[in-house]
């Protein structure tokens, strides 16, 4: 058997023994090699007007995004729960982290296979867990990713075509804060401007689906592997937490 890289029970224990306002859900158990507790987080506030998903760790290589979500619910801003209903899937690829594999233990991109055209079912067993947790109706969605071969933040943005960009304000908020943003015209073979792929394409991915179903926003947020972890981790929470913030403003 592989060696495993990385203990999994010991990173999801510490986003159950967290003291926050989120409760704590195993949606079930991934079997692999062995079996895999899957985990979301998720509040109910009477107060809030919109739904939020925010995901870390579909890629096992990329811990930098469930390192970021720690944090941020370690920090948590209590005063968003009066606009928003979180729910959180922390370490969306249990068996990728462990292996530090890019897929999950069938060979399959947990990001990357959202869609299968009818009558086939989608067959990844992550994916069927979150789906059955999601709610119909989801306002936001965030995914948080990182790029090794990059040094600087980029993000994938998909919006409604009357509402204005609610990525700027994150490419601000890291330019304020002299953190380095992409500044090539593409982004593998894609449009990027100041930082934003503003026109991302169908690839299947969990921000595409997340979108198709209605999402007003659904970005994908790529942090620079080539950057220490400490900046790494202050970008990504500067992102995540401006993102928030700006939201109600994005969407008037």
């Amino acid at each position: 058997m592989k060696k495993q890289n990385r203990n999994y029970y010991r990173i999801l224990n510490e986003f159950i023994n967290l003291q926050s306002p989120f409760d704590v859900d195993i949606l079930g158990t991934i079997i692999y090699e062995q079996g895999y507790p899957f985990l979301s987080l998720h509040t109910h506030s009477k107060l809030a007007k919109y739904n939020v998903v925010i995901n870390s760790g579909a890629h096992g290589e990329e811990t930098i995004g469930i390192k970021v979500m720690l944090r941020f619910l370690q920090e948590f801003d209590t005063g968003l729960l009066g606009t928003y209903n979180f729910i959180i899937f922390p370490i969306v690829n249990p068996h990728g982290y462990c292996f530090s594999v890019r897929r999950n233990g069938n060979k399959q991109f947990v990001n990357g296979n959202c869609y299968t055209k009818e009558p086939l079912p989608v067959s990844v067993p992550e994916f069927l867990l979150m789906k059955e947790k999601i709610p119909n109706k989801v306002d936001l969605f965030i995914d948080i990713h990182a790029d090794r071969t990059k040094n600087g933040y980029y993000i994938y943005e998909r919006k409604r075509p009357e509402k204005k960009s609610l990525a700027i304000y994150g490419v601000d908020a890291l330019l304020k804060e002299k953190l380095p943003v992409i500044e090539a015209g593409t982004v593998y073979k894609e449009k990027c401007e100041r930082g934003i792929i503003v026109q991302p394409e169908k690839d299947n991915s969990m921000d595409d689906f997340m979108f198709n179903r209605g999402a007003i926003y659904s970005l994908c947020l790529e942090i620079p592997g080539k950057l220490t972890e400490d900046k790494q981790i202050i970008g990504g929470l500067i992102l995540l937490k401006t993102i928030l913030t700006n939201f109600k403003e994005a969407i008037k």
